[in-house]
């Protein structure tokens, strides 16, 4: 599985807990080639943890400096994320479900847990539906940015109705520098949700870690999209009622029924294995 982080992991970074833990439990995966003990996946970059980095950058990725950190953007990144590591699980065999990924999601976002796509299967099911279409999952807050001032150039007003306080915040950088260039506008915006972000202030759910994302699997799936995939069994108020409900009996955390909102979608949260699907 690959990982995202927001900031750097290791000697000298700024070792934010989420970025932390998801680094360690990838370095697990290298354990063996690695030759060092098992991390404790604490989130908390101590000795072993750089040690961890240190060696994967000398045996893995052979670099003659190794400077012990993980930067988001850079190569020790991309090479944990591309390299299968020893005694990393086995991929699982290919099934057909009419749960799928709308093409434009990233494959490093395509981490919809198995229990959650059988949560989505159900509701399916309930609404006598033949496919669903997840057109959004975990974002980095450039993505936030970007879909952001999007929707804002398109409806402002709606856009303050559909955000907490904390997305208010967004907004009112979009608003104050609208008429600058999009590029300025958005990078302004992207730095605002990292600052918040970094306060423990969450303008969306989606913009997370992969390791807080697998502990709650913050999932959008479209109407547009799922339309087109369904054809002719495609049935809003049935698969909205179908969510609802399993809301009500505790597979999905939270449901947000935003169909007739800018964003035209149904928002779950799911917490993986929370309860036994039948």
């Amino acid at each position: 599985m690959s990982v995202s982080i927001l900031h750097s992991v290791g000697k000298g970074g700024v070792n934010r807990r989420d970025d932390v833990a998801a680094i360690q439990a990838q370095l697990n995966l290298f354990i063996q080639q690695l030759g060092v003990q098992r991390l404790t996946v604490d989130g908390f970059a101590g000795p072993r943890t750089v040690g961890a980095i240190v060696e994967f950058q000398r045996k893995i990725e052979k670099l003659v400096l190794q400077t012990g950190c993980v930067d988001p953007n850079g190569g020790t990144l991309k090479a944990l994320n591309a390299t299968p590591g020893a005694g990393a699980p086995a991929p699982a065999a290919a099934t057909t479900s009419p749960v799928t990924y709308k093409a434009d999601v990233p494959s490093s976002a395509r981490i919809v847990s198995a229990y959650s796509i059988k949560v989505i299967e159900q509701a399916l099911s309930a609404a006598g539906m033949s496919a669903a279409v997840i057109t959004s999952t975990l974002r980095p807050p450039a993505e936030q940015a970007e879909i952001m001032y999007r929707n804002a150039t398109k409806n402002l007003t709606g856009q303050y109705a559909l955000y907490g306080a904390t997305g208010d915040q967004i907004l009112d950088v979009y608003k104050a520098n609208k008429t600058k260039p999009k590029a300025v506008v958005v990078a302004l915006m992207e730095k605002k949700i990292e600052e918040l972000a970094n306060k423990g202030q969450q303008v969306s759910n989606h913009v997370t870690t992969t390791a807080r994302y697998a502990n709650r699997n913050i999932i959008d799936i479209g109407v547009n999209s799922t339309k087109a995939a369904a054809g002719a069994t495609f049935d809003l108020a049935k698969l909205t009622k179908a969510f609802r409900k399993l809301e009500t009996d505790g597979y999905i955390k939270r449901f947000i029924d935003e169909t007739a909102k800018t964003n035209q979608c149904w928002h779950l949260e799911i917490v993986p294995n929370a309860k036994a699907i039948p």
